[in-house]
């Protein structure tokens, strides 16, 4: 048997039990599954796009998950959105994004034409003296802005600042209070992102790294550049899948994949890169996101390949086996949503009838309280889980032969740990690894679960389509030795 060593477009074709190609597999512990069908949970559809969205928990254990459009911020109230905009809408481009953030019992939303937006309970409203943003993030009691404007300094696209210590609406710089603003000057460009990074902060721009320690007054935060021209493509581009105590970022830079681990930023990337940033569209790569499943160890990075800044291209990592996948699909937006269970006391209060449950399977993660979900916006502006069944997928094989030496395929036969509702696969053929494939026949499992072929060449390549739940570890190609040439 083969074992599958990887989605990996970029190596030799020739090396073994890689995938040159797949369409909606992604790795598991175990070997590669069909990807999850997106859910509808039974909301309603936003007013317009969505243009951010996330998953605030209060410290009472409560769940809000907000959404924002270019005029409006709302909140999903059972399965209706409730609009919780501040007085007088907000104007944002189509291309800008809303980025949340949580402090305590107070939820926090940024976007750079807008004043910091906070909201405790209902509606949002301006902070008063608190900057414009493009990032908001918080560590401790500390919320830090990035990519600011506001009176004194104006537009500050490499300018960070943090609030007063424990006061979310105290903006004024003051060594008593450890309010403080800087700069980061050593390379160009904006700040990019911030993530919290145990109780530091990491600053991205799009080329640097910035590493921030709380060294309390005078200074309050000592922000120190990473070595290495290495940064992040924008604020949803970065997720943490470590813990408080050991954190570990995982992002999406201007020219690979990357972790960092709080020494040096590593590349993870080497299989994809080349096929991923051949085909993103670079104009909008800042709107590419990470999305953290926690539950299947997965981030799935999504990123544009058109000109439209709509994400319809997704690669999926498995940080536990360090395998890739694919799982594309057209979205406004993905995040992680935080499920908060539901029980029969209040089943009724979120479906009026059982017709109207969700078409989720009853053993998904959706039904748990606090289980993190895959999360995304489709194109019609819904929320969806990434908790439906798989219904169809594909894998394609390199190519196995040898350069001097014909050899006759016979039969392939994968190796399920789930087998499909169905299957089917196409041979392809060719001489000289430089020459274009020949496709050959297709043909359907058989009852012993084999895939019978006949074709005689120096070098064989495969394509398995499958229909239904499906979870395949390698396959065992029967390939009997023909004659040099």
């Amino acid at each position: 048997m083969i074992p599958i060593a990887g989605y990996a477009p970029d190596l030799d074709p020739t090396t073994p039990g890689i995938l040159t190609d797949c369409t909606s597999l992604i790795p598991t512990l175990k070997g590669y599954a069909g990807a999850p069908t997106a859910s509808s949970i039974g909301a309603d559809a936003l007013a317009a796009a969505c243009q951010g969205a996330a998953v605030c928990v209060d410290l009472d254990d409560t769940v809000r998950v907000f959404a924002g459009t270019s005029t409006k911020l709302y909140e999903l109230s059972g399965t209706s959105w409730t609009d919780v905009a501040r007085v007088g809408d907000y104007s944002l481009g189509t291309d800008i994004r809303w980025c949340f953030s949580q402090f305590g019992n107070i939820g926090l939303a940024v976007s750079k034409p807008t004043t910091l937006q906070a909201s405790n309970t209902g509606d949002f409203a301006d902070v008063a003296g608190a900057p414009k943003a493009t990032i908001v993030e918080t560590v401790g009691q500390f919320v830090f802005l990035a990519d600011t404007n506001e009176t004194t300094y104006g537009d500050s696209p490499d300018r960070w600042w943090c609030c007063a210590k424990g006061d979310y609406t105290d903006w004024s710089p003051d060594i008593a209070t450890e309010c403080a603003t800087g700069r980061l000057t050593s390379t160009p460009g904006p700040i990019k992102a911030a993530k919290r990074f145990g109780d530091a902060m990491v600053l991205y721009k799009e080329r640097a790294m910035f590493l921030g320690v709380y060294v309390g007054a005078p200074q309050v935060w000592d922000f120190r550049e990473i070595p290495g021209e290495i940064g992040a493509l924008g604020e949803y581009a970065v997720v943490n899948v470590g813990t408080s105590d050991n954190p570990l970022h995982i992002f999406m830079a201007a020219d690979d994949f990357y972790q960092f681990d709080g020494s040096r930023p590593v590349k993870i990337g080497t299989p994809v890169r080349e096929a991923v940033y051949g085909q993103m569209n670079r104009n909008l790569a800042y709107l590419s996101i990470a999305q953290h499943d926690p539950t299947k160890a997965l981030i799935r990075f999504y990123y544009c390949s058109t000109g439209q800044p709509v994400l319809d291209k997704c690669v999926v990592y498995n940080y536990k086996t360090g395998k890739w996948g694919r799982d594309d699909r057209t979205i406004e937006m993905a995040f992680q949503y935080v499920s908060g269970g539901i029980t029969y006391a209040t089943l009724g209060n979120l479906y009026s009838t059982y017709n109207d449950l969700p078409a989720i399977s009853y053993d998904s993660s959706f039904w748990t309280a606090r289980t993190p979900i895959p999360t995304v916006f489709n194109t019609s502006h819904q929320i969806l889980t990434l908790t439906g069944q798989a219904t169809t997928s594909s894998m394609t094989s390199g190519d196995m032969g040898d350069e001097q030496r014909f050899s006759m395929l016979n039969r392939v036969i994968p190796r399920w740990l789930t087998k499909p509702t169905t299957a089917s696969m196409i041979n392809y053929y060719r001489d000289n690894l430089g020459d274009s494939l020949t496709t050959d026949q297709t043909t359907t499992i058989d009852a012993r679960g084999r895939f019978d072929v006949m074709r005689e060449a120096r070098w064989h390549r495969i394509r398995m389509d499958f229909t239904g739940p499906t979870e395949i570890t390698g396959f065992t190609p029967e390939l009997v030795p023909g004659g040099y040439e």
